[in-house]
């Protein structure tokens, strides 16, 4: 299991405390899971989660990149270029549909 999947199973845990991490699994191993969208959103929100944590915005982005080993330009991407992936709008469809 890599950092993605850890922290995707961390993510969906908090969403959906009963079922989230047996879900996680059955949908990796169907496929169904856009694996580059997964890394954008786990991204985002970690570099979200700095930002509130009081980090600027240019240094929770630097540790994103330490924690995901990856570069720079791919956590500019993210949190720039992929303007459609949010777990706001997710928590909105979860918290509605239980």
């Amino acid at each position: 299991m890599n950092i993605y999947q850890k922290r995707l199973h961390q993510l969906v845990q908090s969403l959906c405390p009963h079922d989230g991490p047996a879900v996680v699994d059955l949908l990796f191993r169907l496929g169904v899971i856009d694996s580059t969208l997964v890394k954008v959103l786990l991204i985002r929100e970690h570099v979200r989660e700095l930002m509130l944590a009081g980090e600027s915005k240019l240094n929770a982005m630097w540790r994103a990149t330490e924690i995901f080993a990856c570069t720079y330009k791919y956590v500019r991407k993210c949190m720039y270029y992929y303007k459609d992936i949010n777990l706001d709008q997710a928590e909105n469809t979860v918290s509605t549909s239980v």
